[in-house]
């Protein structure tokens, strides 16, 4: 079976400060039903940690465990240095949670919810009015203050999320999916928001969107049929995928064949429209990353204008099948 040492899992980048989540040896089980299996990582101050993936990898279980919703059937969870089991409501107001539908009353209005919030999280007084109106300014909650929160967008809602999540200002946030349900420009807003608070915070993000964690993480931890099977920076992850991808490209001009003078070898062409004497080609095959190198050098030197270049997986989708995949395959065979 495919696994990581935790001993010997990738290490936080260079940069980053104290460790604020750190989970030992997660495990849990439902009868004989293992739905997270010996699961230990960190996350530290200064970096996004991405926690990928598939249906039924036992991602939503380890996320309950780490919030202390769940108490696992062995393991630890230290947030902030404190044992969220042994020292729950103290430590637990070091910690800003988002699960992937916030849970808003909508018959309280945007302000009245953010206030009680607040005091659940302990700050009263004068703090709690300054911690409302910082995240009122962050997430640009001034246009809703007065709404009831069951009137709000999508997008809207999740604003109000984050910032219960951020009123407290919490060293650690655990995000379940953050982005889901929002439109480009919203998603786009959620990402800059992320950016900014990397510095002074840890932040775990559960997603789907493996775009997503290209962009945004530091590290991305893959968990499949409840182990760790991957812990390592999303580039040296999508290294693994892109040893042959599927490329199709397509080109316009005057030549013959755009391969011509190019060792291909499983890549082909074949001509699909023409106009005159300009013509649209398509090239299509199974090329490693010099391939690819090689066939842009060419085309650009012998004048072919790029039309359109795509894949049928990217690097990281190539290298998240992989893991995932062959690791369920592994442990059926195992069973």
């Amino acid at each position: 079976m495919v696994s990581v040492d935790p001993t010997h899992a990738a290490p936080p980048p260079r940069g980053v400060g104290e460790t604020m989540l750190d989970a030992e040896h997660l495990t849990m089980d439902y009868g004989a039903v293992r739905a997270v299996d010996d699961l230990s990582f960190t996350v530290a101050r200064g970096e996004i940690v991405g926690f990928l993936g598939p249906n039924g990898a036992g991602k939503s279980t380890a996320m309950r465990i780490l919030i202390g919703y769940q108490v696992p059937t062995a393991g630890s969870v230290r947030l902030a240095g404190g044992d969220i089991f042994r020292e729950g409501p103290t430590v637990k107001r070091r910690l800003g949670y988002l699960p992937e539908n916030p849970s808003l009353y909508g018959e309280m209005r945007v302000g009245e919810y953010l206030a009680w919030a607040a005091g659940l999280k302990g700050l009263r007084g004068g703090a709690r009015e300054q911690a409302l109106a910082q995240v009122r300014e962050r997430l640009g909650l001034q246009g809703v203050w007065q709404r009831l929160t069951q009137n709000l967008s999508r997008g809207y809602r999740q604003r109000v999320g984050l910032a219960q999540c951020l009123v407290a200002d919490p060293p650690l946030l655990i995000l379940d999916e953050p982005t889901t349900g929002l439109d480009p420009n919203q998603i786009s807003d959620l990402r800059r928001l992320l950016a900014d608070w990397r510095e002074e915070k840890a932040i775990l993000l559960s997603t789907h969107i493996l775009a997503e964690a290209l962009q945004l993480c530091d590290r991305v931890l893959v968990l499949s049929r409840g182990r760790l099977v991957a812990s390592e920076s999303p580039q040296l992850l999508a290294g693994r995928g892109a040893e042959r991808m599927k490329t199709v490209v397509l080109v316009r001009g005057r030549g013959r064949d755009p391969l011509e003078g190019l060792a291909a070898g499983a890549l082909g062409a074949r001509e699909e429209s023409r106009e005159g004497a300009e013509a649209l080609w398509r090239l299509e095959g199974e090329m490693d990353r010099t391939g690819r190198l090689a066939l842009m050098t060419h085309l650009a030197a012998r004048g072919w204008d790029l039309v359109e270049w795509s894949a049928g997986l990217t690097a990281l989708e190539q290298a998240f099948r992989k893991l995932t995949l062959e690791e369920g395959l592994e442990t059926r065979r195992d069973a």
